[in-house]
């Protein structure tokens, strides 16, 4: 297939046009669903075995500290194909759609000469084609986990079919997200014969019972079907958690050796060679910690994801990115670098290369956002390399701050400490700039004599 490259004039609706002449690189996005942060083997978890992410890490760099946009699928999903933040997109829950004449990552890739296919879990209510721009290879909406499987398969085959442009591939996994179906079949407490070799309960396990009121709200069984989860887990023993543990660790393993065919592929054909590999998923898992299962938390467990990139030209090998605060806005800009592609303007990511060549971003802050059933409970998280505050729109107690350099498992509000004023002042600042920057419709409650 041959596409006629336009010329790029920076309108919503424009093509865009590759700058370089030489053959670009093709693309490839793989996505997980639900996966933690700490729910890879490289990331040094001895719990569970991920050969795939692995073997991305070991041949190019791991971003340890990196935030999704909105610890829940469709709106992340739409900050990652637009670099846009969930309010800008209009995906404010699930199955809400993009706003019209946005820029999305098939549109801009394809209106460039790339052929675009997209496999696996959709979750935006759009079609595959149209705004979109995208071909289908399989998959759609929202299916269960055995989903992978014929997906990794299918978007094998599709690379053995050789294809001559370059491309742009988006294979996004279901699992670990059949997590939430097995949160929901285990109400009760259990026997675990082998419980032995179980993983232990995490040690942030405790409720802080100064937690601000909103998440309190969502942790009441029968909101949703995300804190039904919530409210069931909070009658687990500690036993139920370390079963739960285990058997996420299981849906990680599953999903890893679908990855596993898929990138087989790509290097029996040797695509590989001329292929930028971006792996992250959308969200987190709440990991039991602070005693929350699923996601809607701005706590790490849901809202810090892992973050791969692999391929030619990346230097840097078996790497981890600990000075750079990545946000999966990113993935976009990174790969226009890559392609020679200019960005839309008003993207609100930025190209992770510099990391890549060594160079540690210069981003001072990550924002993410969550909202609990309608605007009346927002809220919005800011982090910074050592601290992170968050604050909702209304309730009690709205606002945390943690210093997650000694307290990286959150216990510790210093909202309520006079001692960290300052840097609660100081976060307070650098959010409302943000909010004015890209006009997001938030009202928080607070000032800096609250």
């Amino acid at each position: 297939m041959v596409l006629t490259r336009r010329t790029f004039v920076g309108s919503a609706a424009a093509p865009f046009a590759l700058r370089a002449a030489k053959q670009p690189p093709n693309l490839l996005l793989i996505l997980t669903d639900q996966q933690s942060h700490s729910a890879l083997s490289c990331a040094g978890n001895p719990w569970l075995k991920t050969p795939a992410m692995d073997s991305l890490a070991a041949s190019g760099v791991r971003f340890a500290e990196t935030i999704c946009p909105y610890p829940v699928c469709s709106p992340s999903r739409s900050s990652v194909f637009t670099s846009r933040m969930p309010h800008e997109t209009g995906v404010r829950v699930n199955q809400q759609a993009i706003v019209a004449g946005m820029p999305t990552m098939g549109e801009i890739f394809r209106g460039a000469g790339y052929q675009t296919v997209y496999g696996g879990k959709w979750h935006l209510p759009k079609s595959f084609d149209g705004m979109t721009a995208f071909d289908k290879l399989i998959g759609g909406s929202s299916q269960g986990g055995d989903m992978d499987g014929p997906l990794a398969s299918t978007c094998a085959q599709w690379l053995r079919s050789t294809p001559k442009d370059p491309f742009l591939m988006v294979a996004s996994f279901m699992n670990p997200h059949d997590i939430c179906e097995w949160i929901r079949q285990h109400p009760g407490t259990h026997d675990y014969p082998e419980i032995d070799r179980y993983p232990p309960v995490p040690g942030n396990m405790a409720v802080d019972p100064g937690e601000p009121e909103f998440i309190r709200y969502h942790r009441t069984a029968g909101y949703d079907a995300m804190s039904r989860g919530v409210g069931i887990a909070a009658e687990w023993r500690r036993d139920d958690v370390r079963k739960y543990l285990h058997d996420y660790y299981r849906l990680v393993e599953d999903v890893d050796r679908q990855m596993g065919v898929l990138l087989a592929a790509l290097r029996e054909t040797r695509l590989d060679q001329n292929t930028i590999v971006i792996f992250a998923s959308d969200h987190g898992e709440g990991m039991g910690a602070h005693r929350w299962v699923q996601k809607a938390s701005f706590y790490e467990e849901s809202v810090r994801v892992p973050l791969i990139l692999s391929g030619p030209g990346i230097t840097r090998r078996a790497a981890v990115e600990r000075h750079s605060l990545a946000s999966l806005i990113d993935i976009l800009p990174t790969f226009c670098d890559y392609a020679g592609i200019a960005v839309p303007k008003d993207v609100r990511g930025a190209s992770l290369r510099p990391a890549l060549d060594g160079r540690p971003l210069s981003r001072k802050f990550a924002v993410s956002e969550l909202r609990y059933g309608d605007e009346k409970r927002e809220g919005r998280m800011l982090r910074t390399a050592r601290h992170k505050y968050v604050v909702f729109n209304g309730g009690a107690r709205p606002e945390q701050l943690f210093d997650l350099s000694v307290d990286p498992g959150e216990t510790q509000n210093l909202a309520r400490d006079q001692a960290a004023e300052p840097i609660l002042r100081q976060h307070r600042d650098l959010l409302r700039g943000w909010i004015a920057e890209t006009r997001d419709d938030i009202a928080l409650p607070i000032t800096d004599n609250a």
